[in-house]
């Protein structure tokens, strides 16, 4: 017996098996034109990266980094340029939750995302402090 040939008994069995799986579908009304279907992936999932997600985290950093230069520039900043500064910071957080949104498709995680770049853009440009940024998401929540 050569390599490429399989035992009568293991094509007997082989055959039996294919026979009942197909008299099972029959009998249970499945579409039998399904086993023998060619499946082919609809789409690639070889995502190198993930651009919203990115963006999202990136301008994250942004408000944090507005914040850090609101509060430690030194010599600190004039009125206009604080005033500037918190303006980028709500651009970024804007621009931040449109990637949450956009990445995540869910009105929850889009608001988490506002409410919280929201509140520290505000306790970091001394606006709120955390116990007053707690009672207004609290408020909020209600």
């Amino acid at each position: 017996m050569t390599e490429n040939k399989l035992p009568i008994e293991q094509i007997t069995k082989l055959a039996d098996d294919v026979r009942l799986i197909k008299d099972f579908a029959e009998n249970h009304n499945f579409d039998t034109s399904l086993l023998t279907a060619n499946v082919t992936p609809g789409k690639s999932t070889n995502k190198k990266f993930d651009l919203p997600l990115i963006s999202m985290v990136s301008f994250i950093l942004l408000v944090l980094c507005a914040i850090a230069v609101i509060k430690l520039w030194e010599p600190p900043l004039s009125i206009s340029a604080s005033g500037f500064m918190f303006v980028l910071g709500l651009a970024f957080t804007i621009i931040a939750s449109i990637a949450a949104h956009i990445r995540f498709q869910d009105k929850i995680v889009t608001s988490i995302v506002v409410i919280g770049l929201l509140m520290v853009l505000f306790i970091g440009a001394g606006i709120f402090t955390p116990e007053e940024a707690v009672d207004k998401v609290g408020e909020f929540a209600k």
